[in-house]
């Protein structure tokens, strides 16, 4: 998302330099309108800056919670993992314990 933040800032630079060689190779009575063209295009060019901050400020906060969110994810499923293995352990030692009980009873009658 950068990426186009960077081409408006470029792009704003190149107007802003077109507008002042523009304004530069003569003095007359358009220069005065240059140097407000040349006004407003800095200020387009600042404002489009800031803004590229602000979405890249936004992006890298979205990435960050992104990456908790895996890593929290990561660490449910690792748990998960261990709490599947140690129940298989016991309920086979369990499953034992009942087929013997429940064959021991069957002998008694």
């Amino acid at each position: 998302m950068a990426i186009p933040g960077i081409v408006y800032a470029v792009g704003g630079i190149a107007a802003a330099c077109l507008v002042r060689g523009a304004a530069t190779t003569g003095k007359s009575r358009g220069s005065e309108v240059s140097d407000k063209a040349h006004g407003a295009a800095v200020r387009i060019v600042a404002a489009g800056m800031r803004a590229a901050d602000v979405v890249s400020s936004a992006t890298q906060t979205i990435a960050d919670e992104a990456a908790d969110i895996n890593v929290e994810a990561r660490r449910k499923a690792r748990i998960d993992a261990a709490v599947k293995e140690r129940m298989d352990a016991l309920e086979q030692g369990v499953r034992a314990e009942v087929i013997a009980e429940i064959d021991g009873e069957a002998e008694e009658e």
